[in-house]
């Protein structure tokens, strides 16, 4: 068994690290909080000496921002309140905090120095950065955080589970293992604690797959939905060969996160090891679509302006059945050129395959204002034909000089039209006109049968030898 030597594996089979709330990353404003608070703080962080806000105005401001989830102007506010109480912590905690949730480790674990610093026996503090060391890998430095906090408060159960996580990172299996079930009996329902735990058993040097699949099914009798769990325990019967239970679970990871594609390898796996091959090969074409698109993505982000590669997305989406994406990404097309034929081909389709047909000439109408093309006509007639405008499909098809089944179609019921309102004259018109149009069709598919090349049949020399001989003699 391939044991974890990266917090990257790791997170994405491990969650819950933190396991407690600290740091928060949002904090609910005061009920009678200043409304104006936000805006005068704004005016005053680039230059905190002409302030004429107090530090709970700043305090109430930042809270707002964060609410908000506008991380660039509490830092602004926040940095100007610590520069009005250096000796306080709240404010490092609240920027660390918005740090850390922009990947600026680093930037977050110097602000935990100096909350720690102003109140160094807090355990919260020193969890919290422990937290931040371990993310970054920094395993010794971390457990020494952990260890401190546990000296400060030996009955708080997520540094437990933290110091665990440290273990795991370094292979301690073992050393893991106590730390996570410490942490459970302090606190019986932290199914955090329970899922590491459940992992520890699925990576330790001698797995205990069934331990694995007893411990996960724990955590999701209390949560259903906990997806870290769910993936870890089809992994756990997959090892059992159980195959059955484990497409089962992988099936239901996908269903809470479908963009994730190690959950559809993982039942790939599971089928194939099942004799489903179909299925397995279904799974790894969704893989290979999936990081296609990635790979469009990619593309779109570095040259948004290119409007063939939001139609190719579009076109890539449709292949899943994702719709709703497809439709945004036309449109974007549109929005570079709304005059683009593939463009307006592409989108029109889409909009048929939804029987939106008032869309279709709403589309394309525009686009013929701007610059009459025969495809986008075409595209126009065939929406009027579906709604039954029939004399304006009628005109499309005939500036197109368009010939095929839907022209006959349109005359022929034209004609019908005609024939119900009483118009017998421009209703045999019509009805001759669509009859000449079916013989004329029917006869020119006769002749490109006739005219189609034979199929070539290759003849053995010794058989035209003997048959010339054969010849010969009579």
């Amino acid at each position: 068994m391939k044991r974890i030597t990266s917090l990257l594996l790791l997170t994405s089979l491990v969650v819950g690290c933190g396991g407690s709330s600290e740091p928060k990353q949002a904090s609910q404003s005061p009920a009678k909080a200043k409304k104006t608070a936000a805006k005068e703080v704004e005016k005053t962080a680039q230059t905190p000496e002409k302030k004429a806000v107090t530090y709970e105005q700043l305090m109430t401001a930042a809270d707002e921002l964060i609410e908000k989830r506008d991380a660039n102007n509490a830092i602004k506010v926040l940095t100007a309140a610590i520069k009005a109480k250096p000796t306080t912590s709240t404010a490092y905690i609240k920027r660390a905090a918005i740090l850390a949730e922009a990947k600026l480790l680093k930037q977050a674990i110097g602000d935990m120095n100096s909350a720690i610093a102003v109140e160094s026996d807090n355990p919260k503090l020193r969890n919290t950065r422990g937290y931040f060391l371990l993310l970054l890998k920094e395993y010794s430095a971390a457990e020494k955080d952990f260890n401190k906090a546990i000296d400060l408060d030996k009955e708080y159960p997520q540094v437990y589970n933290n110091r665990g996580l440290v273990f795991i990172g370094q292979n301690q299996f073992i050393k893991a293992m106590i730390d996570f079930k410490t942490a459970i009996k302090l606190k019986p329902d932290y199914v955090d604690a329970l899922n590491n735990l459940g992992f520890v058993y699925l990576q330790m040097e001698d797995p205990d797959y069934s331990k694995a699949v007893e411990t996960f099914s724990q955590v999701l009798e209390t949560n259903p939905e906990y997806l870290n769990a769910i993936s870890n325990r089809g992994r756990a019967y997959f090892k059992l060969e159980n195959y059955d239970s484990a497409i089962a679970d992988f099936s239901q990871a996908i269903e809470l996160q479908p963009a994730n594609d190690q959950y559809y390898l993982h039942r790939s796996e599971a089928y194939k090891a099942a004799g489903q091959e179909e299925l397995s090969r279904q799974d790894v074409a969704h893989v290979v679509w999936s990081q296609q698109l990635t790979e469009i993505n990619r593309r779109i982000a570095n040259n948004p302006k290119n409007i063939n590669l939001w139609l190719a997305r579009g076109v890539h989406l449709l292949k899943e059945g994702n719709i709703e994406q497809a439709e945004k990404s036309f449109d974007n097309a549109l929005v570079i050129d709304g005059n683009n034929i593939s463009a307006i081909t592409e989108r029109a389709k889409l909009h048929t395959s939804q029987d939106q047909f008032a869309e279709v000439v709403t589309l394309c109408t525009k686009s013929l204002e701007a610059n009459d093309t025969t495809t986008i006509r075409s595209i126009r007639g065939d929406a009027h034909l579906q709604l039954g405008q029939l004399t304006e499909a009628i005109t499309d098809f005939e500036a197109c000089r368009r010939f095929d089944s839907r022209v006959v179609e349109a005359y022929r019921l034209r004609g019908e039209e005609y024939k119900t309102a009483g118009n017998a004259e421009l209703a045999k018109a019509d009805s001759d006109h669509a009859a000449k149009l079916e013989q004329q069709l029917s006869k020119q598919a006769s002749t490109e049968e006739a005219v189609a090349p034979r199929a070539f049949v290759p003849v053995k020399f010794e058989e035209t030898a003997a048959a010339e001989k054969e010849t010969e003699v009579e």
